[in-house]
């Protein structure tokens, strides 16, 4: 699966909310064949794999 959760903190200052923080549990999407980090919007899914569109376009046959 291309998705996992990051406590991205960015220490505010303030005292800590917990899991009621907007930083602590952040889904990060990446890749499942290069790993890299994409954002929601360009990860595909092909042949049961989460892909971003190089990948994806490495993997799907041309015309001609």
């Amino acid at each position: 699966m291309g998705m996992r959760f990051e406590n991205q903190c960015v220490d505010c200052g303030l005292p800590c909310l917990g899991d009621a923080c907007r930083y602590r549990n952040v889904p990060v999407y990446f890749c499942d064949e290069c790993g890299d980090e994409v954002s929601s919007k360009n990860l595909y899914i092909y042949d049961d794999q989460e892909l971003c569109k190089f990948c994806l376009l490495e993997k799907v046959e041309t015309v001609g």
